[in-house]
């Protein structure tokens, strides 16, 4: 989430986009590389702020970061998707947010040991 998005977003917007689950058209347009160079910065900033977290054992907030991400975040992506780009990656991709969201809700992390 930060390394490989920072990274991938950051050097070929295009196949991030791609890869986001935006249509061809959308992810050659100049103005959406530029746009998505902001959600890549978003991304791993909330993954770093998951680092720092973790690393200094505030499992808590590594759970709301998660809850956070998957229930904010990852419902915006998928609407976004939904709306304006290529539908067939909404059910990964929801899935995906939905158990980052229920792992942070759950607690999970916080509930483990170090």
């Amino acid at each position: 989430m930060f390394f490989g998005g920072l990274i991938h977003g950051l050097l070929k917007p295009q196949a991030a986009l791609l890869t986001w689950g935006m249509t061809k058209e959308t992810a050659q347009s100049r103005e959406a590389q530029i746009v998505y160079y902001g959600h890549t910065m978003r991304t791993s900033t909330l993954g770093l702020l998951v680092f720092i977290f973790y690393l200094q054992g505030n499992l808590a907030s590594v759970d709301v970061t998660m809850a956070a991400m998957g229930g904010y975040c990852g419902i915006a992506d998928v609407l976004t998707i939904w709306y304006h780009g290529n539908r067939s990656v909404i059910p990964v991709r929801l899935l995906s947010v939905l158990c980052i969201a229920g792992w942070g809700l759950a607690g999970m992390t916080a509930s483990s040991s170090l």
